[in-house]
């Protein structure tokens, strides 16, 4: 049922090139790589679908042209001396 294992390999190794006839070990050490190399991947595929997404939410910029305004086109007339003017000191 058990064979002798004349070849042992990390469980990282084993992932990325499979094992074989060898036989895989599951101490801590092997783990803990295995664990560290998935944890880098999940950081970088963050980076990565963060960036594909602000590329993709990003809206683009219409060219509209700047109205412009003629000489007798005014926002407002107002006398700035009048009592109830629109431009006025605060204090009075």
């Amino acid at each position: 049922m058990f064979t002798t294992c004349t070849e042992t390999v990390s469980i990282l190794y084993a992932i990325a090139f499979g094992a074989g006839d060898a036989c895989v070990d599951v101490g801590a050490g092997s783990i803990l790589a295995a664990f560290a190399a998935f944890m880098v991947l999940v950081v970088i595929a963050q980076f990565l679908a963060r960036k594909l997404w602000a590329k993709l939410t990003q809206s683009q910029p219409h060219a509209s042209p700047e109205p412009t305004m003629s000489e007798n086109d005014h926002p407002f007339s107002d006398d700035p001396n009048y009592r109830d003017s629109a431009i006025r000191r605060s204090k009075r």
